[in-house]
């Protein structure tokens, strides 16, 4: 498998488009092969398929908000045509009444309409809450049937959840995986300093043929070049990938 950095991670240093390209150098320096946006900053297209090109990084896939998904999918797929990406992902959404629920499955099955002829895919990406039951549900067993999942390896295993026996059991609907560390107490950290089971959870992406795993850190410590510089170390150094 392959390894991706979901740029939220280096959040801290990319305020800017020029601080943005900078930061891709350092994620390829690294050892990452691939990136998953977080935002282009105020890079056009052009500019960030000839800086990918030349460091030769793969646009795994693009975190999107549900407003953007709604409103401005048109725009977002042209400019990750241009790239060559081939997912863009819901990367949050509030699941807690049924209003909610409705209103985030509507916006996903129109976006994967809209999205069908681009060669693109729409992947909805977890936190916690919704795999928690809600109104007597677990509202990800509904979104899992509007689109295909990027799982969060780390929020479903904070809500409780043996990941690689649920990796398993939804395999049909995972199409790709947040590789994610953290402690107990739902806070987040470089791979390798937590508590979540990462070579069983890369056994299971082994087993599922997923070609990416991507590497993410919503909370950096002491910052998102470092941590991700640890996460890939320890990776390499530690793991059967």
């Amino acid at each position: 498998m392959k390894v991706a950095l979901q740029l939220y991670t280096v959040r801290d240093c990319c305020e800017t488009g020029a601080e943005l390209l900078s930061a891709l150098k350092e994620v390829k320096q690294a050892g990452y092969e691939g990136v998953e946006f977080a935002g282009a900053r105020d890079v056009d297209a052009q500019t960030m398929k000839q800086a990918l090109d030349q460091l030769g990084l793969v646009p795994v896939a693009a975190h999107q908000s549900l407003e953007e998904l709604e409103n401005h999918l048109e725009e977002l797929i042209a400019y990750h045509q241009v790239l060559g990406t081939k997912a863009l992902v819901c990367a949050y959404a509030p699941t807690s009444t049924k209003d909610e629920r409705e209103y985030l499955e509507r916006v996903l099955i129109r976006a994967q309409q809209q999205a069908a002829s681009s060669g693109i895919q729409i992947l909805y990406h977890n936190h916690t809450h919704e795999l928690q039951e809600q109104d007597g549900r677990c509202p990800l067993d509904e979104i899992k049937q509007c689109c295909p999942l990027e799982l969060d390896t780390y929020w479903a295993f904070h809500s409780g959840r043996d990941v690689p026996a649920y990796m398993k059991e939804h395999q049909e609907r995972i199409g790709l995986l947040h590789l994610k560390d953290g402690n107990t107490q739902g806070v987040p950290c470089a791979i390798g300093e937590g508590c979540n089971p990462i070579q069983p959870i890369l056994n299971a992406a082994k087993e599922l043929q997923l070609e990416w795993v991507i590497v993410e850190n919503d909370d950096p410590v002491p910052d998102g070049l470092s941590d991700m510089k640890r996460s890939i170390q320890h990776l390499k150094q530690n793991y059967t990938i």
